[in-house]
């Protein structure tokens, strides 16, 4: 699951990375790959957390991030960090919503 996690966190890297001649110098200062990394680890836990007991949920959030994407392509003008921060926005929303069901199932 682990090598899931990170797999599908290179490719949302991939499809969420703005070229670096679109940004401005405040963009590029705001934005650092040090704290584009430390996004992806809080997207790739977050993501570990969500199916580890459950990996047909894999598939569900799989499916979420691809619509998410296609809602906001590369091409926007979101940077990395933005777009990973929408993405941990997302992933909260959708534990909250699976911690909520759980709790109304027991």
């Amino acid at each position: 699951m682990k090598r899931y996690s990170a797999l599908l966190c290179a490719g949302l890297l991939c499809l969420t990375a703005i070229p670096a001649t679109a940004q401005t110098t405040a963009e590029v200062e705001a934005c650092t790959p040090e704290a584009a990394i430390a996004k992806a680890e809080v997207v790739a836990q977050l993501i570990y957390d969500m199916t580890k007991n459950n990996p047909g949920k894999a598939d569900e959030l799989r499916e979420r991030m691809n619509q998410l994407q296609q809602e906001n392509p590369a091409d926007s003008s979101f940077d990395a960090c933005q777009a990973y921060q929408r993405l941990i926005d997302a992933l909260d929303g959708e534990a909250t919503k699976q911690t909520q069901a759980d709790a109304e199932q027991a």
